[in-house]
């Protein structure tokens, strides 16, 4: 190199701030491969044994045509220090794919791939979707990731659960929004004999859910409906109606109606329990209600005390509020309606 490139390099191109990027350029670009290769099943593949570029190629049903396309993005991945390349064998390398290669971090794989394809995006365009004013949907989700991710909230759900079924006498449950269908074994293993409807509004989350539930040989004992609960109408009343991780999906201006509308479901001294992020705590928090205020929902993640408030307002005679997740602002609330409900 040249001293008068040199000399352009650091006094006119700043080349010690771009050094300064780099890992982070880096990290980027390892999360990014790392997640894409989760997602598509490649670290499963490769988790086995170290596989051919064929052998790939019939893995991920790529065309013979995107050859050279496959090979540079697994190229990519050896360049990152995530795969390595020998002998023409694709093999796992790097700590963050051999992580997320293992069984038992399938739960962690689901919360980084939401974390790449809607949080980071959310950050990413922000400024142009508030420009433009187009908002994400409903239809911009996996709803089958959404539930896998989410699974990592399941002991505080759990625990949530457990106060309900403690606080007030339950036969008869209602569970909105019901994700991979966990809450709803939960729920039968907490008591075999409960009487439990469950719907949901994405036909791909019922279809996984009733998977899970024949599996668990469950399916007999659960009777599960695709449908907008607010068109949902009960054959009776029940004695626990759950949402967990779910009302921030339905705007602000339709919370109001729909607590009232599943009060109106309730028997007298029925339970309304709500799991649910609510705004502030954590980074990840604060990326999630980004998301969602950029959505056509346009009703974020809820304020906890305004929560409290509006299922008061809907006619609840006793709501509590308990902080499920020390430190962070992840909430229970357990509303219960009065023994004279007509």
């Amino acid at each position: 190199m040249r001293l008068n490139t040199l000399k352009k390099l650091v006094f006119d191109k700043n080349i010690f701030g771009f050094l300064g990027l780099t890992g982070n350029i880096n990290q980027l670009y390892k999360t990014s491969f790392a997640t894409a290769a989760s997602s598509c099943g490649l670290l499963d593949y490769l988790q086995a044994r170290p596989r051919t570029l064929t052998d790939i190629q019939l893995r991920l049903a790529t065309d013979h045509s995107q050859q050279a396309g496959l090979e540079a993005w697994l190229g990519c991945g050896v360049r990152f220090g995530e795969l390595r390349l020998k002998n023409g064998y694709y093999e796992l390398k790097g700590k963050l794919s051999r992580s997320l290669a293992r069984p038992r971090n399938e739960i962690a794989a689901a919360t980084l791939e939401e974390v790449v394809r809607y949080h980071y995006d959310a950050l990413l365009n922000a400024p142009s979707r508030l420009r433009s004013g187009h908002k994400y949907s409903l239809a911009d989700q996996d709803g089958e990731l959404i539930a896998r991710s989410s699974r990592i909230l399941e002991p505080f759900v759990e625990e949530a659960i457990d106060w309900a079924l403690q606080t007030g006498k339950v036969g008869s449950v209602l569970e909105v929004g019901f994700g991979s269908g966990y809450y709803l074994k939960y729920l039968l293993q907490s008591n075999p004999q409960l009487r439990i409807q469950a719907i949901d509004y994405q036909q791909e989350v019922v279809d996984a859910a009733g998977v899970n539930l024949r599996r668990w040989g469950l399916a007999d004992q659960v009777e599960l409906s695709c449908c907008d609960v607010m068109e949902f109408a009960a054959t009776g009343r029940y004695d626990l109606i759950t949402l967990h991780n779910n009302i921030y999906y339905f705007p602000l201006a339709m919370r109001m109606p729909l607590l009232r509308h599943l009060h109106g479901m309730l028997a007298p001294g029925g339970q309304l329990l709500l799991t649910t992020s609510c705004r502030g705590g954590s980074p990840a928090i604060a990326a999630l209600n980004l998301w969602w205020s950029l959505s056509d929902v346009a009703g974020a993640l809820p304020d906890k005390d305004d929560l409290v408030n509006m299922l008061q307002q809907a006619g609840f005679a006793q709501v509590e509020a308990r902080q499920m997740l020390p430190g962070e602002s992840y909430y229970g609330v357990l509303a219960k309606t009065d023994n004279k409900i007509q």
